[in-house]
């Protein structure tokens, strides 16, 4: 910002003193200049900071042009600004006017330091433009987002909630600080916010008010606090799951509105006790749990209104028979009952943990009232 202000003030400085500048529009430029400075300024969005910032070094550039042969050929500011123009884009529609021995050395200067300039330039807002037009199309389709979650940080934990989120079809938003992850998330197709998870602004653009859950997976625990206080602040129904490092965290962020919190030390070490104490259930619970083309998986099925098993007893129902699942839980009015009997009597909003092939999970989701997309 500095150098461009500068750079602002020493056209300002060249054009006060030319001896053609009083006949010509020479405060163009530099109101040209002057406004983009100001659009820097002011502006929020850094990519169309970048653009316009760009833009501005282009002026500017153009603008130092047309001042060198304006002093040192003594032309008019328009032939200048057309000879500067022609030399800096290398159109090449020939010399205005004879150069002298001087204008020659200008415009050999002008063409080592110009050309390599624009084209940089160039390129890099064509860049920017194709990802402001896709960031049009991307902002489009978060505002249409509603019962999602919010992943917020993109760190090696955040990408596989991210991956495995998409593997089950559950709309998702990421928000990530770091410009050169939120790039990276994008490659991969996934819908980006670049900013504070902990800002108020941020999530409210994530839609927060129509989310159905947030993931707090940044490294820090006191940001993962700080954004499960502020998340709860803005959705008082809003599912908080968080990642703690520290274990003296997890009863913090349960205080502040956190339903689950996990640590991935203690994860990682009872998984590995358990593969060396209990090998074959360890394999046995990574394919239901871990892998997509598995025979068997483990779901959660709600039971909604209008479903053939409200009222009826798990006997009754023969789910066995009828779909070819497991019942292993059933969670009834916040109360986990494992290894239901067969008198249980289901009711609407209950959530079923079934076992079973996917075709068999399909059916148990039919029984229990889920619609067909």
């Amino acid at each position: 910002m500095r150098s461009l202000i500068r750079s602002n003030r020493l056209v300002r400085s060249s054009l006060d003193w030319l001896p053609y500048s009083g006949a010509v529009p020479s405060t163009f430029i530099i109101r040209c200049a002057s406004a983009l400075i100001l659009a820097l300024i002011t502006l929020d969005d850094p990519k169309l900071r970048r653009f316009l910032s760009h833009l501005t070094k282009l002026v500017v550039l153009i603008g130092l042009g047309t001042v060198g042969f304006m002093t040192v050929e003594r032309w008019n500011f328009l032939d200048s600004l057309f000879m500067s123009v022609t030399t800096i884009t290398t159109v090449g529609y020939g010399e205005v006017h004879t150069l002298t021995d001087s204008g020659r050395v200008f415009a050999m200067f002008l063409i080592l330091i110009g050309v390599g300039a624009f084209l940089y330039i160039i390129t890099d807002m064509v860049s920017l433009s194709l990802d402001m037009n896709l960031g049009r199309r991307m902002k489009n389709r978060i505002v249409k987002l509603s019962n999602h979650q919010i992943i917020c940080g993109f760190g090696r934990t955040g990408q596989e909630v991210a991956s495995q989120l998409r593997i089950n079809r559950i709309p998702f938003i990421v928000v990530e600080q770091n410009p050169s992850v939120v790039r990276k998330a994008e490659d991969a197709g996934f819908l980006v916010i670049e900013g504070d998870a902990s800002a108020d602004e941020t999530l409210m653009r994530c839609q927060i008010t129509k989310a159905k859950g947030i993931v707090c997976v940044l490294p820090d625990d006191t940001h993962n606090t700080y954004i499960a206080l502020t998340a709860r602040g803005l959705n008082e129904t809003i599912d908080i799951v968080a990642r703690a490092a520290n274990p003296g965290s997890e009863s913090k962020l349960k205080r502040v509105g956190a339903r689950m919190v996990i640590s991935p030390y203690v994860i990682c070490g009872q998984r590995l006790a358990a593969s060396i104490t209990h090998p074959l259930v360890t394999q046995f619970l990574d394919v239901i749990t871990h892998t997509v083309e598995g025979d068997l998986r483990i779901e959660q099925i709600n039971i909604d209104e209008g479903s053939q098993l409200i009222g009826q007893t798990l006997k009754d129902a023969n789910i066995k028979q009828t779909s070819g699942a497991m019942i292993l839980a059933v969670n009834q009015n916040g109360k986990l009952i494992t290894n239901p009997t067969p008198d249980l009597k289901f009711g609407f909003g209950d959530e079923l943990i079934a076992l079973g092939a996917q075709l068999e999970l399909n059916k148990l989701a039919k029984l229990a009232g889920r619609m067909e997309n």
